[in-house]
């Protein structure tokens, strides 16, 4: 062609586009033997790397929205019954706050006190009944479950059908007779041993 334009029978412009089409076809074909390469060779490492390191980078964001997400879901240690609401939906709560108080259906007691000379007749897994004046005509059932190993001064709030003595030991009697859960916290209840 540089030829024919150096003897007159072809233009500038037809030279340029003959140029300009060769160089475009002379990239086409670097860019495709190159592309040959990549299919022949495989991927590069660099490139394969960077994206292993996307894929950790996704991966751990995930796992922080997991961890996140367990963060923000309460999750109660035991079945129970929630007795008291201390928060409401919305409110700010501050860690280790209270947001809900559950009673424990399965480890349900009463404490009651027993006078120092008395305190030999009891022993664990001794039977009880248990009365209160809310439900005064039912009897609950129950069980010894645990004894105080030291004596305690009795407590201001006891009232006990005898006369006060100094010293008491705390007894918890595992209430074994209320399915229908009845009974309530803080209810005060009478118990005797059989």
């Amino acid at each position: 062609m540089r030829r024919l334009h150096e003897g007159g029978a072809v233009s500038q412009e037809a030279l340029d586009n003959a140029q300009l089409q060769f160089n475009v076809a002379q990239a086409q074909r670097d860019q495709a033997a190159q592309q040959l390469r990549l299919v022949e060779t495989g991927p590069r490492r660099e490139r394969l790397e960077a994206q292993r390191a996307v894929v950790a980078q996704g991966e751990a964001a995930l796992r922080q929205i997991d961890v996140a997400q367990d963060n923000a879901t309460i999750t109660a240690p035991w079945s129970g019954v929630v007795t008291v609401r201390d928060r409401e939906p919305g409110e700010t709560v501050g860690a280790g706050a209270p947001v809900l108080t559950l009673m424990n259906q399965d480890d349900r007691w009463v404490r009651i006190f027993i006078r120092e000379d008395r305190i030999g007749g009891v022993r664990l897994g001794q039977a009880a009944g248990i009365t209160t004046d809310t439900y005064p005509d039912s009897s609950f059932g129950g069980t010894v479950s645990f004894i105080a190993s030291q004596a305690e001064f009795t407590p201001r709030n006891v009232q006990t059908a005898e006369e006060r003595v100094k010293l008491v030991y705390a007894v918890k009697v595992r209430i074994t007779g209320d399915s229908l859960l009845t009974l309530k916290p803080g209810m005060p209840a009478d118990v005797r041993l059989q």
